[in-house]
């Protein structure tokens, strides 16, 4: 079997939540809306449109693709100017590029956001990203990851992804992809996972790659 390794972004590789919170509350503010930190939770994880469309039916008088070009231009910005890696997760991808082992992107960000990213990488750990803007349906539909993994000419079953959100855990197992849960958001996956950890400090990148073998 043809496996590779599938890496959800945000919570996953950067600590980069917090940033799109504040960057709606922003964008709220300036457009006099109520925006509340539970409304912030809530679109963790969510297709982009969703929180968009909240945003008008509060009254933010744009279409939902500038109100999303708006906040993710500026997360991408805060994440070019100063990466905010996870622990464990620069250390993987170096290790990754070194290896040689296939591995993908898979965000329900922006190709902007996915871009800052890549460009931070080490050189060769990311063969490209699926984004939001690369599929018709975002996470928690499949077609993010199966599209990933048919890109890389991998076997699904023995592809191994690493999320931390409800919708990506959800996206990649209906993918058939083998899950690897980390609770940087959630205490627990909210699918059968194959294993749960705390952060990608967690994994054997040894073991992990011998898995993919």
């Amino acid at each position: 079997m043809t496996g590779a390794l599938l890496l959800d972004m945000d919570g996953t590789l950067i600590d980069s939540e917090s940033m799109w919170h504040e960057q709606m509350r922003a964008f709220a503010r300036e457009h006099r809306i109520e925006w509340t930190t539970a409304d912030a939770h809530w679109t963790t994880g969510r297709p982009m449109v969703e929180w968009a469309e909240r945003m008008r039916e509060r009254g933010v008088a744009l279409e939902r693709p500038a109100i999303i070009a708006t906040i993710a231009s500026a997360v991408a910005d805060g994440v070019r100017e100063d990466v905010p890696w996870l622990p464990g997760s620069l250390a993987l991808l170096d290790r990754v590029a070194a290896a040689g082992i296939p591995a993908a992107l898979i965000t329900n960000a922006t190709r902007e956001n996915a871009a800052a990213l890549l460009d931070a990488a080490p050189a060769g750990a990311l063969r490209f990203a699926v984004t939001a803007d690369d599929v018709a349906r975002s996470k928690p539909d499949p077609d993010p990851y199966a599209t990933a993994i048919a890109r890389l000419g991998a076997d699904a079953s023995a592809c191994i992804a690493f999320e931390d959100s409800s919708s990506g855990a959800r996206s990649a197992v209906a993918a058939g992809a083998r899950l690897w849960f980390l609770t940087t958001q959630l205490p627990e996956s909210p699918v059968p996972a194959e294993r749960t950890l705390g952060t990608l400090a967690d994994v054997d990148i040894d073991q992990l790659f011998a898995q993919l073998a």
